[in-house]
C-alpha cells in the first residue's frame, strides 16, 4: 500500500487517479490517500466494508454481489446472524462515501492500465483508492486499513471464519463463518483424542512458544490426519478451530491452477495463530514423486519448500489429510515437516458405545447397543459419519428403539455396498468396452496398413515386373537389329 498527501508526496498531474471526478466531492489538494493494489489481502474486505457502511442512499451507487456462498459479515458482532441471512455484497466501480469511527471517507474502486492478455481472456489490473479529507491522515487511514483485517482475522467466541484460497487473485476469501463445534462432540477412541488434545495444548502454551524461539525453530506444529473416508478428519479440524480459537485456512493444491508461487504465496499470507488444512494431500504425487494430475503446474520440490515456509514466529498449525498415507513420499511427511500422525480408522466399538451416549445422554450404558451393533455387522466395517447417520434417522426413537432397529444399519451398508459394486462393475464394463474399442481401432488400423502395404508391394513388384520386361524388350530389339546388320555385312 502507498500513502500520500498531494502537497507533500505527489503533484496532481501524476495522482494516480482522475483528479476531476474525485474533486466533485472532496478538495484533492487537500487530503490524504493510500493505493491499495488488488492482490493485498485488505482489498475484497475494504469493498465489503464500504459496501455496507455508506453515508447516504445517494451513494447507494455500484455493488458487486457473490451470491455463492450466503455468509456472516466479519463486522458482525449479534449471534443471531449465523451465515444464512445475506449474500456478500462489495463495493462497486466509482466512487463511494463511506463511514469508520464518526470519520468520512471516499473509497474509489478502479481499472488501471490497459487490458492484459492472458492464457484464457484479457483482463484489466485494479486498485482500491481510499481518500481522507485533510493533509497528513496516514494514522487514520492505517488504522482504518488494519482494523478491518483485524476484525476480519479475529475469532469470536463459539464461532470461527473459514478461508479458502482464491488461486486466480490470490487472497484468502472469507468463505463462511461457522459456529465452532464442541471439541467433546467429536468421537475418537479415547486413546487417540487425549494424546492429540495434550499434543496441542503443549504446543499453544507460553513456555512452548519460548523455547522454540530460544532454540531457533520455527514455532509451528503440524499433523498428518489419514485413514478411512467419513471418520470426522474434517469434524476434528473444524473442533480444533473453536477449542483453539483459531481461523481455519483451506488450500486445495491440487487446482489446475496452483503454481509453486501461488502455494508459497497462500502459506505466506496465512495470519498467526491459524490453521492451515491441505486437503487430499495425496492426490498430488506418488511415492516416485511423479505427478497425478498432469495439468498441475505445481511441483514436489515447490510443495516441500511452502511447507518449510510455514510457521515463522506466527504459531501455525498445519493439517495434512489424507486416505492413503502408503501413498506418500517420505520427504513430504518425515519429522519436521510433520510432527504427529493421528489415525483415523472404521468405528470401534468404544466409539459406537460413545456415540450412542452423545445422542442419548440419559443413558447410563451404551454397552448393549455396541455389542449389538458388533454382532450384527459381522465383518462388515462402518464409518463414523454411517453411525452418525443412523442416529439422525432415529432422532424421534427412544434408545431401546434405536437399539432395536440395529438391523437397518447392516441393510443400508450391504444396499451401499452392493451400489458401489454395480458402479465398480459399470466402470470396469466401460473401461473394458473402451479398452475393446481401442484394440479394435488399433486392429482396423494395423489391418488398413497391412493391406495399403500389400498394395503397394504388389504396384512396386508389378512396377518392377513391368520394367524388367520393359527392358527385355528392349534388348531384344537391340539383338535383333544387331543381327540385321550382321547379314547385312
Amino acid at each position: 500500500m502507498v500513502f500520500a498527501s498531494p502537497d507533500e508526496r505527489v503533484t496532481v498531474g501524476v495522482l494516480p487517479f482522475d483528479s476531476k471526478s474525485v474533486s466533485s466531492i472532496m478538495d484533492v489538494s487537500n487530503c490524504t490517500f493510500v493505493v491499495v493494489p488488488s492482490r493485498d489481502k485488505s482489498y475484497q474486505l475494504i469493498l465489503e466494508y464500504v459496501a455496507d457502511h455508506l453515508c447516504s442512499k445517494d451513494d447507494h451507487r455500484s455493488f458487486e454481489v457473490d451470491a455463492g456462498k450466503k455468509k456472516h459479515h466479519y463486522w458482525e458482532q449479534n449471534d443471531q446472524s449465523d451465515g444464512s441471512d445475506a449474500s456478500t455484497l462489495r463495493a462497486g466501480y466509482g466512487l463511494h462515501r463511506f463511514s469508520w469511527n464518526d470519520h468520512q471517507l471516499v473509497c474509489l474502486r478502479q481499472h488501471i492500465g490497459a487490458p492484459v492478455g492472458t492464457s484464457r481472456e484479457a483482463v484489466r489490473m485494479e486498485n482500491v483508492v481510499l481518500l481522507y479529507p485533510s493533509v497528513n491522515a496516514e494514522t487514520i487511514l492505517h488504522n482504518f486499513v488494519d482494523t478491518v483485517v483485524a476484525t476480519a482475522e479475529a475469532t469470536k467466541k463459539g464461532y470461527i471464519s473459514i478461508f479458502r484460497w482464491h488461486t486466480e487473485y490470490e487472497y484468502w476469501r472469507n468463505a463462511q463463518k461457522a459456529r465452532a463445534r464442541p471439541i467433546e462432540s467429536v468421537v475418537l477412541p479415547r486413546t487417540t483424542k487425549s494424546k492429540l488434545i495434550e499434543d496441542l495444548d503443549d504446543f499453544v502454551s507460553k513456555d512452548t512458544k519460548a523455547f522454540y524461539a530460544n532454540h531457533g525453530i520455527p514455532y509451528k506444529r503440524s499433523y498428518l490426519f489419514y485413514g478411512v473416508p467419513g471418520t470426522g478428519k474434517t469434524s476434528l479440524i473444524q473442533a480444533m478451530a473453536g477449542q483453539y480459537e483459531r481461523n481455519l485456512f483451506f488450500l486445495q493444491p491440487t487446482h489446475p491452477k496452483m503454481t509453486d508461487d501461488s502455494l508459497r504465496s497462500a502459506v505466506e499470507q496465512v495470519p498467526r495463530n491459524s490453521i492451515l488444512v491441505l486437503e487430499d494431500i495425496d492426490a498430488l504425487f506418488d511415492k516416485d514423486r511423479k505427478k497425478k494430475v498432469e495439468q498441475s503446474p505445481l511441483t514436489f520440490s515447490g510443495l516441500l519448500n511452502a511447507l518449510d515456509g510455514v510457521g515463522s514466529p506466527d504459531g501455525h498449525i498445519v493439517v495434512l489429510s489424507t486416505n492413503f498415507r502408503d501413498q506418500l513420499d517420505d520427504a513430504l511427511i518425515r519429522n519436521g515437516r510433520v510432527d504427529v500422525h493421528v489415525p483415523f480408522e472404521h468405528t470401534t466399538e468404544e466409539q459406537m458405545e460413545a456415540m450412542f451416549l452423545s445422542f442419548y445422554p440419559e443413558e447410563k450404558d451404551g454397552t448393549a447397543f455396541a455389542s449389538a451393533l458388533v454382532a450384527a455387522l459381522g465383518e462388515r466395517k462402518m464409518s463414523m459419519a454411517a453411525l452418525q447417520h443412523y442416529f439422525v434417522t432415529q432422532r424421534r426413537k427412544t434408545a431401546t428403539e434405536a437399539i432395536a432397529n440395529i438391523d437397518e444399519i447392516v441393510r443400508n451398508l450391504d444396499e451401499r455396498q452392493r451400489e458401489a459394486d454395480e458402479e465398480a462393475k459399470e466402470r470396469e464394463a466401460k473401461e473394458k468396452a473402451k479398452e475393446e474399442a481401442k484394440e479394435k481401432k488399433a486392429s482396423e488400423k494395423a489391418e488398413e496398413e497391412a493391406k495399403e502395404k500389400e498394395v503397394s508391394e504388389k504396384a512396386e513388384e508389378e512396377a518392377k515386373g513391368k520394367e524388367v520386361s520393359e527392358k527385355a524388350e528392349e534388348e531384344a530389339k537391340e539383338n535383333k537389329k544387331g543381327e540385321k546388320a550382321d547379314v547385312s555385312s
